[in-house]
């Protein structure tokens, strides 16, 4: 089971020793008030979190990219033609972000079109009204990107894939609240920044030699598992862009 997983990882750091990771962080970590460490249970629901939110939700991120990726040979060319300039056959570093813009683009609409976070919840703290409606307080509010994120008020031609969508110039035309797959508010996600620099760079370092490349006659569908998942397994072949 998942627990079973987890509680080795902590007790096999225990034995090990303090590293310089963050669960070493978390293990030694202590409350301001209390000098309180974390118990194995408190480990646990910090580790499931990391797990869940820094390995899941970046891994459907770039299998839905590279499904649309090979569905779309004309964004595909771009992108090798920008890590091909940028990069120069080098490993991407933190320092080439600001450079791997389609990059970027590229998995913004992503995110839009299937961001792994397609349902979320909030629940008011106090009584509000929202086009008229009374929310009671401790009511839960889902709120869904998938809906919004193509919705024909706010994206032309919704099913596209247009990473073009997220030029600066095209950004500013639309509302604030129109595109928010790691949510919006105080309560963002922490691991925002995080996230999409991971994906940048695998993207990049992966896209430099490969083609990746759908299996003839494969078809899958967005479905809901507690993230947004295709249907079936995305079944790919490397094609090496330098052989």
């Amino acid at each position: 089971t998942i627990d079973t997983f987890l509680y080795g990882i902590i007790r096999e750091r225990q034995h090990q020793g303090p590293g310089d990771d963050l669960l070493s962080l978390l293990m030694t970590a202590r409350d301001e008030e209390t000098g309180a460490v974390m118990d194995e249970k408190q480990l646990r629901d910090e580790v499931l979190i990391t797990f869940f939110a820094g390995h899941e939700t970046t891994a459907q991120l770039l299998t839905w990219t590279w499904y649309l990726l090979s569905k779309s040979p004309h964004v595909e060319e771009k992108l090798h033609a920008e890590v091909d300039t940028v990069l120069n056959g080098r490993k991407p570093t933190l320092d080439d972000m600001p450079s791997l813009v389609y990059t970027r683009q590229i998995l913004d609409e992503t995110l839009r079109l299937y961001s792994p976070v397609a349902i979320t919840a909030r629940d008011p703290l106090a009584d509000d009204e929202i086009a008229g409606r009374l929310i009671p307080a401790g009511s839960m509010i889902t709120i869904t990107p998938f809906i919004t994120h193509r919705h024909p008020e706010f994206w032309d031609n919704p099913e596209g894939f247009m990473p073009e969508r997220f030029e600066p110039a095209e950004v500013k035309k639309r509302p604030r609240y129109a595109y928010y797959p790691f949510g919006a508010g105080p309560r963002i996600c922490i691991g925002q920044h995080f996230a999409l620099m991971e994906a940048v760079l695998v993207l990049a370092e992966v896209s430099q030699y490969y083609r990746l490349k759908l299996i003839p006659g494969l078809w899958v569908e967005p479905q809901f598992m507690g993230t947004l998942r295709p249907s079936r397994d995305v079944l790919m072949t490397l094609e090496e862009r330098h052989a």
